[in-house]
């Protein structure tokens, strides 16, 4: 059996949620796209559903798994992308996002007494969001249907730098905006709420604090372990080249050791080396990353043996400084690990 594998601690996600719940006062709504970050939707379900208000999504497909566990509110964070889902959010009574005009059309002839409507206002993001201009039109023609509820929210774009003037000002803009407006509002993400209690409101939208992605500074744990093992150990003489294209050069007599994990496991592609853990030891990889394979140096070190477990990262990790010897963010890391590598849950 190929021994490459992640392993998800789920004590870790209920620490996290219960970390956010000192940092706020406010609803909680976990953002389980993506397969819950590729932790496995109805895993993380199990363990986190009695401590939050709903559940958040991108498309129709996530939320009928999600609908399956949970009898929870479910938003669909870019509402619809074509009318007909309409019908679906009434079947399966979804929350869904307004955040551009062409969504209100025809939306009256459905049955929308089971969902809330989040009007999703851009404050200076500009990515999705009605413009500040065209709020007040729009806000009547959302309060003039037959919705559950209207959650008024927006997104920040910079709020993991504490302090950044730019997210301040998107603070003060959405305050301004929707003071004294008697609808429930949703502003902070993972970021505000540990660095901008400003941004607080009736509901917050942890994603990847729930899942110790990042913000370990203010005590979030990893929840992830991705491990592989040695299966081949050669040895190399100093001048030989390695791998593909012949791009790494022993610089001196060494063994290579190959784990069984490459980018078609979702590991992000690499060039440059990267470090792992074997035995309490860290190594860097050899050459480039290949589909399947991992390249280590292990130097002289004779003591690593075939079988030996080798961490790409580990419950202590700090996944947003493994992530910069990617070259890439610990939410990469997280979605892109591909299905055929084994999950296994711990306690």
């Amino acid at each position: 059996m190929r021994k490459t594998e992640l392993k998800i601690k789920l004590s870790n996600l209920k620490d996290n949620i219960n970390l956010i719940k000192k940092f706020t006062n406010a609803d909680i709504q976990a953002v389980v796209k993506a397969n819950s970050y590729g932790l496995d939707v109805s895993e993380v379900l199990k363990v986190i559903e009695d401590d939050v208000e709903s559940f958040s999504v991108i498309t129709i497909s996530e939320a009928e798994e999600v609908r399956k566990h949970t009898t929870k509110p479910i938003l669909l964070l870019q509402g619809i992308h074509e009318q007909e889902e309409y019908s679906l959010i009434e079947k399966y009574k979804l929350d869904f996002v307004i955040h551009s005009n062409w969504q209100l059309h025809g939306i009256e002839k459905y049955n929308l007494s089971n969902s809330r409507i989040w009007l999703k206002i851009n404050t200076g993001m500009n990515r999705l969001g009605i413009n500040l201009d065209d709020f007040e039109k729009l806000f009547q023609k959302v309060k003039s249907l037959n919705a559950k509820d209207i959650v008024l929210m927006s997104q920040l774009s910079a709020s993991s730098i504490k302090d950044d003037s730019e997210t301040l000002s998107q603070i003060e803009t959405f305050n301004n905006l929707v003071n004294g407006i008697p609808c429930k509002k949703s502003l902070s993400n993972s970021g505000a709420i540990f660095n901008m209690p400003e941004a607080e409101h009736d509901i917050v939208r942890p994603g990847i604090a729930i899942y110790g992605g990042k913000y370990n500074e203010f005590g979030t744990k990893n929840v992830s372990s991705l491990t592989s093992q040695i299966i081949s150990l050669r040895n190399i003489k100093a001048g030989d080249k390695v791998g593909y294209d012949g791009s790494w050069t022993a610089r001196e007599d060494c063994i290579i050791g190959s784990i069984p994990i490459g980018y078609a496991d979702g590991l992000p592609y690499f060039k440059k080396p990267i470090t792992v853990s074997i035995n309490g030891k860290e190594f860097k990889t050899a050459g480039k990353l290949n589909m399947d394979l991992t390249l280590i140096n292990l130097e002289q070190d004779s003591s690593i043996k075939i079988g030996d477990t080798v961490k790409l990262w580990d419950f202590d990790s700090n996944l947003s400084k493994v992530s910069e010897e990617f070259n890439t963010i610990s939410y990469n890391l997280l979605t892109n690990i591909s299905s055929r590598v084994t999950k296994n849950y711990l306690e």
